[in-house]
């Protein structure tokens, strides 16, 4: 019926994993270690039934978190008037944005895409969509951020020289449970 909730965004992978203590990791001028970013919630589908009408849209793709490889845009659901797909991201740096929201004649309307994740800002959740009747559907979650460090347990030491401040905003370094 096109009132579907959006799905949740892809979560990031982790840049660098590390399975030894203690292990001693240096940056370099110019490198970089960083998790992927997550990717935008997709938007709402929305419904509306009036005497002798119905009207159905769709919820729009969120966009593709940063990251090497780049995050896929999410695509639109063919219900009704079909959702846009979202955008890939760019690179390691610049997340895809969402698609736009869909308009059936003002009486149903699917939820913007969320955008992507990239350094520093994280992805956004899909929009709900809108309906007569109460009929819209919530978007999907925001996915979660790849670690820019994992270790394997709480147990490993990891000392980590970044002169140049490299790391900052490129996800967590002493997580153990994101991929």
């Amino acid at each position: 019926n096109g009132a579907n909730d959006g799905q949740n965004g892809g979560s990031g992978t982790s840049g660098l994993g590390v399975e030894y203590s203690p292990t001693q990791v240096n940056i370099a001028s110019g490198g970089i270690i960083s998790g992927g970013f997550g990717g935008g919630g997709g938007g709402g589908g929305a419904h509306d039934h009036d005497h002798k009408s119905e009207r159905t849209a769709s919820g729009s793709g969120g966009g593709g978190g940063a990251g090497l490889p780049v995050g896929q845009g999410g695509t639109g659901p063919n219900n009704g008037t079909n959702g846009a797909e979202g955008e890939a991201a760019i690179n390691g740096e610049l997340a895809g944005e969402g698609g736009g929201e869909t308009n059936n004649e003002s009486e149903a309307i699917g939820g913007n895409g969320g955008d992507g994740g990239s350094p520093n800002e994280a992805a956004d959740a899909g929009e709900n969509g809108s309906g007569g009747e109460s009929s819209g559907s919530e978007g999907g979650d925001p996915g979660s951020d790849g670690a820019a460090i994992r270790r394997t347990n709480g147990g490993i030491t990891v000392n980590i020289s970044d002169p140049h401040n490299r790391l900052n905003g490129r996800g967590s370094t002493t997580a153990t449970t994101v991929q």
